[in-house]
């Protein structure tokens, strides 16, 4: 038997690539991976569907989509990793990570200095061999009934759910960009991810004028308040009317980043002792070290916070070494060891940066205990 190499998906392909990954992960669905995942699946980004054929037989799977991040003055390039499969008769053949390998040389060459993905605890040794790891929560949830409405003021304003959801896209991109929004997503994005199915955009209208809107979803993979910003009273408004019209007393879920939004201050005011751990399964992979704490530098000088300090870090696997050195005038970048130096894997500096899991504890030394972790928000409607 011919096992052929990874490579991008063509248009040909794409039929059959959706079709390994719906027998996986969709039995019994009606949804599909090509509607929950439009733009994995657009022509555009088919080059990073990373595929193997086994005698002409599609195998294995591992598709990611790339994001500009922009955070507190730090410019980014993030890799997120889609949902993945391989064909039951070829598992256990090491086919999956060859693919996710695939992926993570096709972002290096793109300059994707970070990818993510999210997963059950059970894989995250599988994720582990390809240089993911756990890390601690990036957000919290409320769960929240229809029994709570009252809990939530109505302050008037008017709801709309707009079919065609370009007439108010301007207004909610805008509304969007003036909290922070992590993942930066132009008009085209926004308005394929406004469209997914089962997704409803709530936009709450003040004098005709848009001044909050929240996404709320009833899909298998992204279900609940997946995103929301605006003005803190329209909002507490349409999740008044969100709960007092739910037909069931089954719970929706709401994620808040580690972030200052307005959704999480109105929560937090009404009712905070509903907070609750997310538990999500994130994995982060550092795919360049340097580049990172580059794009990082405007958020670790303000961690700094005027100290004067100087560490380095090598990393285990490539014996690539960073030196960070702060004083008043700033933060500068090098090579060069410093007496402060630490040698860590890649999974060890991802828990430093990111937050160590409880299910992957790492005692994180002094100063990076004292700078990290280091949190910007993903939206769930953004989860390519």
């Amino acid at each position: 038997m011919h096992i052929e190499d990874p490579r991008g998906c063509t248009p040909d392909d794409r039929e059959d690539v959706v079709a390994l990954i719906d027998s996986v992960l969709r039995i019994g669905s009606t949804q599909s991976m090509v509607t929950d995942y439009p733009l994995v699946y657009r022509e555009d980004n088919l080059e990073n569907v990373r595929i193997i054929r086994a005698d002409g037989r599609l195998v294995a799977v591992v598709p990611f989509f790339p994001w500009d991040v922009r955070h507190e003055g730090c410019e980014l390039r993030l890799g997120i990793i889609s949902p993945t499969g391989t064909d039951r008769d070829f598992r256990g053949n090491g086919l999956g990570l060859k693919c996710l390998n695939s992926c993570i040389q096709c972002m290096e060459q793109q300059g994707i200095e970070l990818s993510v993905l999210w997963t059950q605890v059970p894989t995250f040794r599988f994720y582990n061999r390809g240089g993911f790891q756990a890390v601690t929560d990036q957000g919290s949830q409320f769960n929240l009934t229809r029994n709570q409405a009252g809990w939530f003021q109505d302050h008037g304003e008017t709801i709309v759910l707009p079919k065609e959801i370009h007439k108010y896209l301007s207004a909610i991109q805008g509304i969007r960009r003036a909290e922070p929004v992590g993942l930066w997503r132009d008009d085209d994005r926004a308005a394929v991810l406004h469209g997914l199915p089962s997704l409803t955009t709530n936009v709450a209208l003040r004098d005709g004028v848009p001044v909050a809107y929240v996404a709320y979803s009833q899909s298998s993979n992204k279900s609940g308040i997946i995103e929301a910003a605006g003005d803190q009273l329209a909002l507490e408004t349409i999740l008044h009317r969100l709960l007092e019209n739910m037909d069931t007393e089954a719970g929706v879920r709401i994620f808040c980043p580690w972030c200052d939004t307005n959704m999480s201050r109105m929560l937090g005011r009404v009712c905070h002792s509903e907070r609750e751990p997310c538990v999500e399964g994130t994995m982060f992979r550092i795919n360049d070290v340097p580049a990172l704490f580059r794009a990082m530098s405007p958020w670790l000088q303000r961690r700094a916070a005027g100290r004067t300090m100087a560490f380095s870090i090598t990393l285990n696997e490539t014996k690539e070494t960073v030196s960070l050195e702060f004083n008043r005038a700033g933060l500068t970048l090098g090579g060069q060891q410093q007496k402060t130096h630490f040698d860590l894997s890649r999974l060890e500096l991802t828990s430093a940066v990111f937050g160590p899991h409880s299910c992957r504890p790492y005692d994180v030394p002094e100063p990076l205990a004292s700078l990290f972790p280091f949190h910007f928000p993903i939206s769930i409607l953004d989860r390519s």
